[in-house]
């Protein structure tokens, strides 16, 4: 079942949370980092403060997954075209239920809620090596759009 999440599901969000930052500190060592995630936020975003929202995969009364998304708009600039969207900053499921379904569900939900909050377009962003999470994006649809770059500057980087 996928409902909105009540403030007595934080320590199954943490729980979560914690698996979701591991994998982006194991796949990005010198991008992300092992921590924790702010109560505070998790709470706000709960509660639907800025325009948050998050939906959590449950199976017999356990949170096996969750999603947070936005409502965003486009960047105040001439060249863009104004148009609403949601944005999902985070989906994760428990490694032990992976394949069950719960991810294709919470994208799902965030649809139904972009489409009732009458968006243009759903987008989000994913790690580059997060090879399982962009093959589930792609068979839900969704298409590359834009291609973030970045080059490490230290002490090895010469003026040519």
């Amino acid at each position: 079942m996928i409902r909105k999440a009540h403030l007595d599901d934080i320590p199954a969000i943490h729980k979560l949370y914690s698996t979701l930052f591991d994998g982006m500190a194991a796949l990005e060592p010198a991008y992300m980092k092992v921590a924790q995630q702010d109560t505070a936020f998790i709470e706000s975003v709960i509660k639907g403060e800025n325009d948050f929202i998050i939906f959590v995969a449950e199976d017999d009364k356990e949170v096996q997954g969750f999603a947070i998304a936005q409502l965003q708009s486009a960047p105040p600039y001439n060249c863009f075209v104004q148009q609403r969207l949601v944005y999902l900053l985070d989906l994760v499921v428990n490694p032990d239920s992976r394949g069950k379904g719960y991810g294709k569900k919470l994208i799902q939900t965030v649809k139904e809620w972009g489409v009732q909050n009458k968006v243009d377009y759903f987008e989000l962003s994913v790690l580059s090596q997060n090879n399982k999470a962009i093959d589930l994006y792609l068979r839900e649809g969704f298409e590359t759009f834009n291609i973030s770059m970045r080059m490490r500057l230290d002490d090895k980087v010469q003026n040519k």
